[in-house]
């Protein structure tokens, strides 16, 4: 549903017949169709046509029935006949909050992508007049009607600011209305109006239902508030012409936006729910009978989920009565203390991140990048397309327009344009743009649909215009072409195709010739993966993309002596092919510990190529994927030390002899298990003869212009690839000789495709001899999985959390928690170096594992961005708990700062506090303490990304209890802890927060440590012994004493963190206010 709840279903009895598409403008008579079939997409179009919406906002909208409460794909087919009874509407369903771009302190603005994009530029407008007008009448309906729910209320302010902004919006649509009636005596418009239209029929039913069972003067109290918005609305914005339709109607959807719960955005709530990430289960829906989950789709932040408990999986605002106003304050304090338990959305994945979806059923499998994927379980199969199009929807307007997620929920129109090689209706400056990028000469065309007329495309071609002077010059001129029942016909001509490529075709090499152009089409320009257009929408502010290992890269150098060569394997291009062992040394080597010894294969060059062939190195050195050979280093006499520049990582010679086995057999979990080898010599440097005896694996383009290698030849070599793996690893052509292979590509030959038609149509998509028209990769992958899907086998079940000791391989350590040893470990099942590095947590001493099984208990419960993540533990029978983390490389901001601080600024640092404020709120939600918040405790993913760790000292506080108090003696970090924690021992959630005022002030002195805490501290009181040191430090605090404001750190910022450090915990504020703040302070320009 498109405001997140589903809508009522008809309880009066209306006689249909046939199929119904109804509209929200009260004018517009709905379609009827008594017979006949048609895609849920040409009904659409029918709609938009009536109602006069372009063709470049007609995506945003579906057809939607209220009774099922299902959205239909586009692909989705009705056929109509005598006893067809369906009643549709006609809705937006694709929305982007802040497409209006005035909310600009709480979300970016968005557009439509421009060309013309620099400093004060904000794209091309998301809707058109037409699709904005029907999108209030729509918003409207939904708000006025109870459909779209009031968000959720804290208290009773609360409650009566929802009241007064209900009755705010019946002012904005009441002055809607009169401005467009035209109705006279504007000056006297209150009047007017109150006399003949009821205020109720403008604010949400169950609100105004709630107010009819008030007492009278409560009723009178309210009719004279909306009485005097009325007139001061009147008499300050209405008379004199101060305010527009317009103004009114984005104001009043702007609105929505805040006062409803998820305006615009889909929750749906799966019967399961299962996310795997690297082959283990983060979710497992299974697991917990007490709990289920919901995912929320939102068109500006993508796929989220949230778990909720089973009691409260009612939606606070139900049909008949969404808002509960009554005058009783224990009604309103029921409400408010329920809804403190808003839902808390995880990030799944941005759209951009999704390679493909598959629908089986009713269950829908999202798959993204790096095998990561999410498999939800819905209540029907129609359910399940009603999601795969939402996504796949979302997917084309916010990443790529040509191109689809799932062929279930594909549309038509899209699946046409690929095989036509047709553009959907991209603008005329987007079309010159791509032109000019091709090539810019002269016969260059393309093919898009109108962006105003559904039943016209524009041929967009480069073409030679002769002046006066007889000077030619080169213009771009735009024929028309008009779509019917009986095809395509050239305006001014009589050629008429059944296809557009048939009118192409028809059209390719002739030259048609007017006064002063010659019309002359060579070459077209199909659309290309990810191509940037006035259909794809700009949700978020354009970052600096972030330093990568891909810009600049050293070569990782081996010594001679740690690496030993042994049996010659064979021979490459330039190369020969040892087996042989290499010595691999810690970080932190001292010359005599012992070294792991690693089988390796060593690629000799042979005299000459050196600059290609290190070329080839400098890419495979930034290449880390499970599924890429790792490279370890070069062993070379004399090193050149330099950096080398990386330009485009295409790989250049994917075949066969080139994909290694590393796993065999699809009974053994994760089998096969396969690595792209490194392409060896860049064909640049081979010569002509060189470049012949490849074909087929080098494309046809590449063989006599090498420069032109791109993505698509990676592609032409999937495609001879996956022949031979159709054939077992048969070599194609094996017995031609070289005139006979070039004579192979000159005559455009085909390879013979197996029998399996679906692998048949791939691989000759992958080898078409136009490398535009070779499939996107992400449609590879798309395509590969359907396929895979259709024969699948079922997985062995294994327990993903179970690590077995002996697959810990120990690489070094990585430091001490308060009674536990961390060291980073290789967990190889395979024995192969193919593992995952893990960090594991083990015990000091024996009897501290009650200490760690707690610790246990607590982070498997955890999932957020912002906390390290729990793999598993290692309980082997006889041996002591080991808990099994992911591992995080940059270690703790402690270490982090220092070492990096000249690169990173004072909007990063206040990044990480939001983030440890993030982590930190959802701790508490949990009912957890965490108690040992520090710097060191925080480690670092990435520089643009922090997590909570060691929960050695959390504790889980009861439901009924305020805080928790500590009884055990412990090793305690007082320099972080609260006054209650260090008199009386208790616990509360604001200790934490004072915790959090020391990691900050921690973070702003970018962790030195002559400003560490304890330094500080004791720079104060002295130094002292045992609990002398504990006395007064207490004693400095009572009396108010706290650490002064670090150099770096701005003021704004220092009062951040002197709000942690109120003496009293409930004198604090909690990480919710602290959460608000760094978001405005990370918008302001002083920081």
């Amino acid at each position: 549903p498109f405001f997140c709840v589903k809508q009522k279903k008809e309880t009066h009895t209306v006689i249909l017949q046939g199929l119904e598409i109804h509209f929200y403008l009260p004018e517009t008579h709905q379609i009827i169709h008594l017979s006949g079939s048609f895609t849920a997409e040409e009904l659409c179009v029918e709609a938009a046509k009536k109602l006069g919406i372009s063709p470049l906002c007609s995506s945003l909208f579906a057809l939607y029935d209220e009774f099922s409460q299902i959205w239909y794909a586009p692909n989705h087919s009705f056929t109509i006949d005598e006893t067809t009874r369906l009643k549709l509407y006609y809705r937006m369903r694709f929305y982007f909050t802040n497409w209006h771009g005035t909310s600009l302190k709480t979300s970016h603005p968005v557009s439509r992508h421009s060309l013309k994009r620099g400093t004060g530029s904000t794209g091309t407008a998301v809707l058109d007049i037409v699709s904005l007008t029907y999108l209030y009448a729509q918003s409207q309906c939904d708000f006025q009607s109870d459909l779209a729910p009031l968000r959720s209320t804290r208290d009773e302010n609360d409650v009566q600011l929802i009241e007064n902004e209900c009755l705010g919006m019946a002012v904005m649509a009441i002055s809607h209305d009169a401005i467009e009636k035209n109705l006279p005596c504007l000056h006297d418009m209150a009047a007017v109006v109150a006399a003949t239209i009821k205020y109720k029929n403008y604010i949400p039913k169950v609100l105004y239902k709630s107010i009819s069972h008030r007492n009278i003067l409560t009723r009178l109290r309210i009719a004279n508030v909306f009485k005097v918005f009325l007139e001061e609305f009147t008499r300050n914005t209405v008379q004199g012409n101060k305010i527009k339709t317009h103004d009114l109607k984005v104001k009043y959807m702007s609105t929505l936006e805040t006062l409803t719960k998820h305006f615009g955005q889909e929750v749906f709530e799966p019967s399961s729910l299962f996310i795997h990430e690297n082959d283990q289960m983060i979710t497992d829906s299974s697991s917990a009978a007490d709990v289920h989950y919901k995912i929320l789709v939102s068109g500006t932040s993508g796929i989220h989920w949230c778990k909720v408990p089973t009691e409260a999986s009612s939606d606070s605002w139900t049909n008949q009565e969404r808002l509960k106003l009554k005058s009783n304050s224990k009604k309103r304090s029921k409400v408010a203390s329920h809804d403190a338990g808003e839902d808390r959305w995880t990030l799944f994945s941005d759209f951009n991140e999704i390679t493909h979806l598959l629908i089986k059923y009713s269950v829908v499998t999202i798959h993204k990048q790096d095998n990561k994927n999410m498999e939800l379980k819905l209540a029907s199969h129609e359910e399940a397309l009603s999601f795969g199009s939402l996504v796949d929807g979302y997917f084309r307007l916010t990443v790529d327009a040509h191109h689809f997620l799932c062929r279930d929920v594909a549309p038509v129109s899209l699946e046409k344009n690929l095989r036509e090689g047709c553009h959907g209706p991209i603008n005329t400056e987007y079309a010159i743009h791509k032109l000019k990028q091709e090539g810019y000469e002269e016969g260059m065309y393309l093919l898009r649909w109108s962006t105003h007329d559904f039943d016209h495309v524009l041929l967009t071609v480069i073409c030679n215009e002769r002046d006066c002077y007889g000077s030619i010059t080169k213009t771009f001129k735009n024929f028309q072409i008009e779509a019917s029942a009986q095809g395509f016909l050239l305006t001014g001509t009589n050629i008429v195709k059944p296809t557009l490529r048939e009118l192409t075709d028809h059209l390719f090499g002739q030259c048609l010739t007017t006064d002063h152009t010659s019309l002359r089409l060579e070459r077209g320009c199909p659309p290309q993966p990810k191509e940037q257009s006035n259909l794809v929408m700009m949700t978020r502010k354009d970052s600096a993309s972030p330093h990568s290992s891909l810009n600049n890269a050293v070569i990782n150098r081996i010594l001679r002596n740690d690496m030993t060569q042994e049996k010659h394997l064979g021979q490459g291009t330039c190369t020969n092919i040892y087996s042989g062992k290499l010595n691999l040394r810690n970080e932190d080597d001292d010359g005599y510990s012992g070294h792991e010894v690693v089988d390796v294969v060593l690629k000799v060059l042979a005299a000459g190529h050196i600059s290609a062939f290190l070329d080839t190195v400098s890419v495979m050195q930034k290449i880390s994927h499970k599924n890429m050979v790792l490279m370890y280093g070069v062993c070379m006499h004399s090193m050149d030390r330099k950096c080398l520049t990386f330009k485009k990582l295409v790989h250049g010679y994917v075949c066969a002899k080139n994909v290694l086995l590393k796993l065999d057999g699809l009974e053994v979990q994760g089998g096969p298990f396969i690595k792209l080898s490194d392409p060896g010599l860049s064909i640049a440097v081979l010569s002509q003869t060189e470049c012949i005896d490849r074909i087929p694996w080098i494309a046809p383009e590449c063989v006599k212009t090498p420069k032109a290698l791109s993505i698509a030849a990676d592609k032409w070599g999937f495609g001879t690839t996956l022949w031979e793996i159709c054939y077992n690893g048969e070599v194609p052509l094996r017995e031609k000789k070289l005139s006979e292979k070039e004579r192979f590509y000159d005559v455009c030959g085909t390879l013979v495709t197996p029998s399996i038609s679906e692998l048949a149509d791939l691989i000759s998509q992958c080898m078409n001899y136009d490398p535009r028209k070779r499939p996107f990769f992400r449609a590879i992958v798309r395509e590969l999985g359907h396929i895979k899907e259709q024969h699948a086998i079922p997985p062995q079940e294994t327990d993903p959390t179970d690590f077995k000791r002996r697959f810990l391989k120990k690489i070094r350590k990585l430091g001490e928690g308060n009674f536990g040893m961390v060291e980073l470990c290789l967990y190889d099942p395979k024995g192969d170096q193919t593992g995952e590095l893990v960090a594991v947590k083990s015990l000091k001493t024996e009897n501290e594992c009650s200490n760690l099984r707690r610790e246990i208990s607590t982070i498997r419960n955890l999932y957020h961005e912002n906390i390290v993540k729990y793999k598993g533990i290692c309980n082997d029978e006889g041996a002591n708990i080991k808990l099994i983390m992911e591992y995080l490389p940059s270690g703790s901001l402690k270490e982090y700062l220092p070492r990096n601080k000249s690169n990173i600024d004072q909007k990063r640092l206040l990044h990480y506090a939001l983030q440890i404020c993030q982590g930190m709120e959802y701790l508490g939600s949990q009912n957890y303490i965490h108690r040992d918040l520090a710097a060191r405790n925080i480690l670092v993913e990435n520089e643009s990304l922090v997590k909570i760790g060691d929960f050695g000292l959390t504790k889980s506080i009861k439901d009924d209890k305020e805080y928790y108090k500590v009884t055990e003696e412990q090793d305690s970090p007082v320099y972080w802890y609260a006054p209650e924690c260090l008199i009386n021992r208790k616990f509360y959630k604001a200790s934490d927060v004072w915790s959090f005022g020391v990691t900050l002030y921690e973070i702003m002195t970018y962790c030195d440590r002559e400003n560490s805490p304890p330094r500080v501290f004791l720079k104060m009181i002295g130094r002292s012994q045992g609990q002398m040191t504990m006395a007064r430090l207490v004693e400095a605090l009572g009396k108010g004493w706290r650490m002064p404001r670090p150099d770096l750190c701005p003021e704004m910022v220092y009062t951040q963190i002197n709000s942690c450090w109120s003496h009293a915990p409930e004198d604090r504020v909690d990480f919710k206010g602290l959460i608000k703040e760094f978001e405005i302070l990370l918008t302001s320009e002083n920081i």
